[in-house]
């Protein structure tokens, strides 16, 4: 298995990863998932009595997005914001008090993006829990480190952090500088600055990995002290330690560490400021803007049945929703992984804008209301388009053609008619006149010509391109739904602003399409859709014909394709996998897209029970932080990246559209307009 991410931190500007150790080895920064300027920052501790030293690396680790907090945090007194001295007297007297003092009421199973991972080490005797976030608006990484003495002796203990970087992704031509009580590594215009309360005692920085030099941290693993050495250029690490008080058994003490990230000094420093002012409190910052952006379910009709979902989904489902907003820049892009540790067939990675992924992101924020976030998204479809109408394989977050394996032309048509179905559903969910008319000119039009003329006269299907796996060219019966789709939804965003003419050719078109799906991708003697024009398999995405509207989800020639995809392709462990034989990342895995379609299809049907049952199955197989894989394997382990931002949306879709269909068993009014 590939490293995973399990804990990730961003805003839109910065994106933060951790692995599945607890070491940061993702730092996004000024685009998220472009220019990775991340490699290790990790953290040891040594006794200094024994003067033996351990990164915690090594320790058990439990990783998790914090979930309980006290009334006080709510009240802006946060248990984590204290002071060590101010902990250690709260511990001390509720001992005291242990036998009549009233527990502290707490909020439990609140979603938020606070990190906390707890680090134990039972030969040490000693647990350490860090705390830590990203600023919503601000380019800061915070972390709040607790040190407690769990062993029988007290303890005389230094904390390191050592942090190595690759600003603009290699070593070359980097500088670590100590100036007064905060440590830069920089290089050009990309500034990193550390500091603390306490602030660092010990430091050292130079050079690492080149010529034989490991790093600074050797300094620390040889005698538990750092050199003092204060700048260092070329390939550098750097490492920073905090002496802790004594600590007695039981007792424990608090070191508060940030990174303030920007484009020169004054601008790092000036955020550097602004958090010894504020402490800790960015913890409640946090909070409070990540708790009031999911408030925003609460409008939903589906809520009222939230209650019916069990504990695990409901978790999941949040962590979706906040897992596919961290993928999302500012500008509008949205990356398939942050995981940098796959390394994609010619090792390349999935920090790419792939058109498809993040229309059905789109597709995800508008079902559950968020229509301000997918918007952007539209405006980097405007800005990416290319002069014929459609969308090149993938781009970068910046907006610039990603590479490729495809030969020209480099397209996959499922690319350009999702784009398009997006914004039709953004205009039927949200009814913004503003947004449609904005994005009218700019992507339907240009996008559903070309459509127009990328159906194949002779075929009457879509002219061949690449699948939505990437691997085969054809006509595939996916690909063909997603143009249906693209045009109809141009039509009906045509009709809605008075422009009859072309509503017609687009209605006209995707009426013919319509009818040839069926005439020729229907295999009647396989009794079921093919994958393909040319082939025959089975084929997971083919449930594409019934969610985008070719037939409805109970037409007997849909229920044939989606009993023997349940039936063909159900694994081991209980998931889905792509189609037969699959052999990406091992043989034919579970995929959380492909379970969750099935799941989307038992809900249009009314069988809710196993709709259920699949939602649940990949609750199950989240890592335990809520974040979830591209693939599980048989014997039920995550493959390749974690997370996947697709996976998150496809679960945000299928958990509103389960919720929907039990409003509508229960005789509700939860009614979305049809596909």
């Amino acid at each position: 298995m590939s490293g995973i991410r399990p804990l990730i931190f961003g805003n839109g500007k910065i994106l933060i990863c951790e692995d599945e150790r607890g070491t940061v080895r993702d730092v996004y920064f000024p685009y998220v998932g472009l220019e990775n300027h991340g490699n290790s920052i990790r953290v040891g501790i040594c006794d200094l009595d024994s003067l033996y030293c351990s990164w915690l690396e090594n320790w058990n680790i439990r990783q998790r997005y914090k979930s309980e907090f006290d009334t006080e945090f709510c009240n802006r007194v946060h248990e984590i914001s204290e002071s060590p001295e101010e902990e250690i007297a709260r511990v001390m007297a509720s001992e005291k008090g242990a036998g009549n003092k009233k527990t502290p009421e707490t909020f439990r199973e609140v979603t938020s993006n606070i990190g906390e991972t707890v680090f134990e080490n039972s030969d040490l005797g000693l647990k350490v829990t860090v705390w830590e976030a990203v600023h919503p608006s601000t380019s800061i990484f915070y972390r709040t480190f607790e040190i407690r003495n769990v062993s029988n002796s007290s303890r005389r203990l230094r904390l390191f952090s050592n942090q190595n970087y690759r600003i603009l992704e290699t070593k070359i031509g980097e500088t670590a500088v100590i100036d007064k009580n905060v440590l830069i590594h920089y290089k050009r215009d990309r500034y990193f600055l550390h500091a603390s309360e306490p602030a660092f005692d010990q430091y050292a920085v130079g050079t690492a990995e080149w010529r034989g030099l490991e790093g600074t941290w050797k300094d620390m693993e040889s005698d538990a002290s750092l050199s003092g050495n204060p700048v260092a250029h070329g390939s550098v690490d750097s490492t920073l330690g905090w002496t802790l008080p004594e600590l007695r058994p039981g007792e424990a003490t608090r070191v508060h560490f940030w990174v303030a990230i920007g484009k020169n000094y004054c601008g790092v420093f000036k955020v550097h400021k602004r958090v010894k002012n504020t402490g800790s409190y960015l913890f409640h910052h946090n909070f409070n803007f990540w708790n009031s952006f999911t408030e925003r379910i609460s409008v939903l009709p589906e809520y009222a049945w939230m209650p019916q979902l069990p504990e695990e989904v409901v978790k999941c489902f949040y962590r979706s929703l906040l897992a596919s907003v961290a993928h999302m820049d500012i500008t509008g892009s949205v990356i398939a992984s942050c995981d940098s540790d796959i390394k994609q067939f010619g090792a390349d990675l999935y920090t790419y804008c792939w058109p498809r992924d993040a229309a059905w992101v789109c597709l995800a924020l508008d079902r559950a209301r968020y229509h301000h976030l997918s918007a952007e998204t539209f405006e980097f479809f405007s800005r990416t388009i290319t002069h014929r109408g459609n969308f090149l394989h993938k781009y970068t977050p910046a907006g610039d053609f990603g590479s490729t394996w495809h030969p020209v032309p480099m397209i996959q048509i499922d690319e350009t008619g999702l784009p398009l179905y997006a914004l039709y559903n953004n205009w039927e969910i949200a009814r913004s006149v503003w947004t449609t008319g904005r994005y009218y000119r700019a992507l339907v039009i240009p996008a559903a010509s070309y459509l127009i003329k990328a159906i194949d006269r002779e075929t009457g299907l879509p002219i061949p391109s690449f699948d939505l796996w990437e691997e085969r060219k054809g006509v595939h019966t996916y690909s063909a739904c997603t143009v249906y789709a693209g045009l109809k939804g141009a039509c009906e965003l045509a009709r809605s602003l008075g422009d009859y003419g072309n509503a017609d050719i687009w209605k006209e078109a995707a009426g013919k399409l319509k009818e040839t799906i069926i005439e020729k991708l229907y295999d009647h003697k396989l009794g079921r859709f093919r994958r393909s024009l040319e082939e025959p398999d089975l084929d997971s995405s083919v449930f594409a014909v019934w969610y985008f509207g070719i037939l409805p989800p109970d037409d007997p020639r849909m229920v044939r394709t989606m009993e023997a995809i349940e039936r063909e392709l159900l694994r081991p462990s209980g998931g889905i996998a792509r189609y037969l034989h699959d052999s990406y990342f091992g043989y034919m895995n579970s995929w959380i897209i492909c379970t969750l379609w099935l799941s989307q299809w038992h809900s249009a049907t009314g069988n809710l029970d196993r709709a259920l049952e699949l939602i649940k199955w990949c609750a199950a197989h989240a890592h335990p932080s809520g974040l979830m894989p591209e693939q599980v394997d048989n014997g039920g382990k995550p493959l390749s990246v974690l997370p996947l931002a697709w996976s998150h949306s496809a679960f945000v879709l299928a958990v509103l559209e389960y919720l929907q269909a039990l409003d509508r068993r229960e005789g509700g009014s939860c009614i979305l307009p049809e596909k």
